[in-house]
């Protein structure tokens, strides 16, 4: 019995990932420049709009500002701040006790012009801008995503995260990011559209090598 599928469900299948509504979310440098990339790409191609959000995320000012200086279409959220590394762990007493590596070299860094290449910094800086409601940019490119669809068939949200594992912002980014869209999918949009059609569907594709 031939397993292949006709030509009616082929086509079926690539209308289906047309109109899927697709976030994508870049994590540090190349991450973001990724995303920057793939929103002039779309356009280019005129891709339908309505379905897609991008995000930009880094502890980088001067990286992000370049990003939007090319495109509008790219929503950009700094996790860092003005405050150096001993400020932050002043405030976040789980990271000083627990988990953050302290050493009097980078107490004194400032990670608005990065993360330099230490993972435990993007990581801190991330949870202190989830905290302090940086985050709500992302929120917005998800909302932005529903409803799913004009008629009454479920649709899943596509949630592509982008990012190298070398990189210090990227790879610290990547769980607390992660972790932040499926809590934001499951709770806040259950709770605000009451998921009409029973479930709140999304589908998170990590960076080759994550699970």
């Amino acid at each position: 019995m031939s397993t292949e599928k006709s030509f009616e469900e082929r086509l079926i299948e690539k209308d289906e990932r047309a109109i899927a509504p697709n976030i994508f979310i870049g994590l540090g440098g190349q991450g973001c420049k990724m995303v920057s990339w793939l929103a002039k790409k779309a356009k280019q191609e005129k891709s339908p709009a309505e379905y897609l959000s991008f995000v930009a995320i880094d502890t980088d000012v001067n990286e992000l500002r370049k990003i939007k200086a090319v495109s509008n279409d790219v929503v950009t959220i700094q996790t860092s701040s003005r405050m150096t590394i001993g400020e932050y762990l002043e405030y976040d007493s789980n990271a000083r006790e627990n988990w953050f590596p302290i050493n009097d070299i980078i107490l004194d860094k400032t990670p608005s012009e990065g993360a330099g290449q230490v993972r435990a910094i993007s990581n801190l800086v991330a949870h202190n801008a989830i905290r302090e409601g940086e985050f709500t940019a992302l929120n917005n490119a998800i909302d932005s995503l529903f409803p799913l669809s004009t008629d009454n068939y479920e649709q899943s949200v596509h949630v592509t995260v982008i990012s190298t594992l070398a990189g210090g912002t990227g790879s610290g980014l990547i769980l607390p990011v992660s972790l932040y869209v499926k809590n934001y999918l499951e709770t806040i949009m259950f709770i605000r559209n009451k998921c009409a059609h029973g479930s709140c569907l999304y589908n998170i594709t990590l960076p080759l090598g994550v699970k």
